[in-house]
């Protein structure tokens, strides 16, 4: 594992859990209409991917079931998001392990630095898991599907070359990634990834802890 160039190589997996309670409802003739709560911005391809999700729903159930995505935290703010569901906030909600630490012990499992190449490999994995052991920790929802991106990487604001460049270093990470942040020297910050850009930019942290492609999904390029 290269650990300490120009960029740090970590095994950060988000594993993105979408929500939903019981969709059945009694014959109506006004359509079922349910709430998606998605903390990624407008813009962003996840929720243009929600978006048109939402659409296809609506056109397979011939307009009985209308869904609305209500983008970057509007409706519930990125950790909020599984309680917002579970509290009736939203109907559906696109959730991440990584900002509900403690919550699902035995799924956090996955989020250890098990060696995934990419996003399809991690995905694949987690989807299995949760078919074969159905873990009671998310009885309150009903999961639809589970999605992770690949490894996350240290993206600074100047470049850490060794080891000792990491000491003290304020660092952006979730979940089980702060703890390899902490082991590097640095200081981990917890925050979702929307906060990220700003607290970069106002220097409250030097870097984070990130995917690469979330350097255009977020607008950090």
């Amino acid at each position: 594992m290269n650990c300490w160039k120009l960029i740090f190589r970590g095994f950060l997996l988000f594993s993105f859990v979408f929500l939903a309670g019981a969709l059945s409802a009694p014959a109506q003739t006004k359509p079922l209409e349910l709430t998606y709560s998605i903390f990624f911005p407008a813009p962003h391809k996840n929720t243009v991917l929600a978006e048109e999700w939402a659409k296809e729903i609506g056109r397979r159930t011939q307009g009985k079931v209308k869904i609305t995505v209500f983008p970057g935290g509007t409706l519930t703010p990125a950790d909020k998001c599984y309680d917002g569901v579970v509290k009736g906030i939203s109907d559906i909600g696109m959730s991440v392990m990584g900002y509900t630490r403690g919550k699902f012990p035995l799924t956090e499992v996955i989020d250890l630095p098990l060696g995934y190449k990419n996003g399809l490999s991690a995905t694949r994995l987690i989807n299995q898991y949760f078919q074969k052991f159905q873990p009671k920790e998310f009885e309150e929802v009903k999961i639809l599907y589970f999605h992770a991106h690949g490894p996350g990487i240290l993206h600074t604001k100047k470049p850490v070359e060794k080891l000792e460049d990491m000491k003290g270093m304020r660092i952006r990470s979730t979940g089980l990634s702060s703890k390899v942040v902490s082991a590097l020297g640095g200081i981990p910050v917890a925050m979702p990834m929307g906060e990220t850009y700003d607290a970069l930019k106002r220097g409250m942290v030097d870097g984070s802890m990130a995917p690469p492609e979330s350097l255009e999904g977020w607008k950090f390029v």
